[in-house]
Formats: C-alpha cells, sequence, structure tokens
C-alpha cells in the first residue's frame, strides 16, 4: 500500500511541476484572455481603481502583478529578473520579463535574458558583443514579442522581454517609464 501511496503522490507532484513549467512558455500566455487565467500563479488579483483627486480622473498606470522569474519558472535561467503581467479591465494585455540590475550591470553581463530571446525567438543581427545596446521586434503566431536592451540614466543598464499582441502593445509601450517608439 506504502509503494501505491508513494506512486500517487508523484504523479500529482510532477504534473503539479508540469503545469507551472507551462508558465514559462511565454508564447502560451493567453493575450487577451481573462486574468483568471493567470491566477492559478499569482493567486487572486484584485485592483483598486485610483482616482487623482487634484482632477477626479482614473490614474492611467497599467496595473501588473509580478513574481521573480525563479519563482515561476524555476527551470528556466533567467538570473535575476521578474516577470510582470500588465492586466487591462480584467484582461491580459502581455507580459514582461525585466532583468533587476545593479549600477554595475551584472545580470545583464551573465547575458541570460539575451540567451533565452534568441534561443527562442531568434537571433540579433549584430548583437554579438556583450555591451550591445538595442532592441529586436519579432512577430510569432500573432504576438509581438520585443527584446530591448539599452542604458537608462547614463551606466544603468535596462533590458527587458515583452510579449503581447497588436491589441494591447499601447498598453504597454504607454506604461515605460521613459516611452519607447517601435519599428
Amino acid at each position: 500500500m506504502s509503494t501505491i501511496k508513494t506512486f500517487i503522490f508523484s504523479l500529482i507532484f510532477i504534473l503539479a511541476l508540469n503545469n507551472l513549467s507551462t508558465a514559462c512558455d511565454f508564447l502560451g500566455v493567453n493575450i487577451g484572455g481573462n486574468k483568471s487565467e493567470i491566477e492559478k500563479y499569482f493567486g487572486t488579483i484584485e485592483f483598486d481603481e485610483e482616482i487623482d483627486e487634484a482632477d477626479e480622473t482614473k490614474v492611467t498606470d497599467i496595473p501588473t502583478v509580478s513574481m521573480p522569474a525563479d519563482i515561476l519558472c524555476p527551470n528556466t535561467n533567467l538570473g535575476h529578473s521578474i516577470i510582470h503581467v500588465f492586466i487591462v479591465d480584467d484582461i491580459i494585455a502581455g507580459i514582461s520579463i525585466e532583468v533587476i540590475n545593479g549600477t554595475n550591470n551584472e545580470e545583464s553581463k551573465k547575458r541570460l535574458l539575451y540567451k533565452y530571446v534568441t534561443g527562442n525567438y531568434g537571433s540579433i543581427e549584430n548583437s554579438d558583443s556583450p555591451n550591445w545596446t538595442g532592441y529586436k521586434t519579432w512577430n510569432i503566431g500573432g504576438r509581438k514579442i520585443i527584446y530591448t536592451k539599452m542604458y537608462h540614466v547614463e551606466n544603468f543598464m535596462l533590458e527587458e522581454l515583452q510579449i503581447t499582441n497588436p491589441e494591447y502593445m499601447s498598453y504597454l509601450i504607454d506604461n515605460e517609464p521613459f516611452g519607447t517608439d517601435d519599428e
């Protein structure tokens, strides 16, 4: 009887890990789907509507839920990074993976997100140097994938992967702290 219990427990454990690892299939995230589809990873998602008291209008920042990449995707080597899910009117508008850098940009120097991006979405022309900065976009399966690596405030590196679709792309771009242009 003990062997059967061990087998059943092992099977449940493996299936649970498999469900978690599917969260790391970022192209599989249902952009445009209801936020309830990701609540199994982030828990119940509730946002309070913020009102600017000066002019009584809604605050326009897009609500996000976030989790360290190593917790959500334990078998994907993304280093010290955070996964954000953008929610618009209870709809998944997109996701981003942001590398958390210190002032010496050690995490970007490891090139873990870069390797993930080029391994999963395609090469980036003339980006072989670790000092490369710029951006690349792909259109894959109705998704818009944007990888950006650039300096912000002189020597602080911003490195991020965003995945959305054309309908929700403006929400992610408009939510950037310094604005970006699309190609």
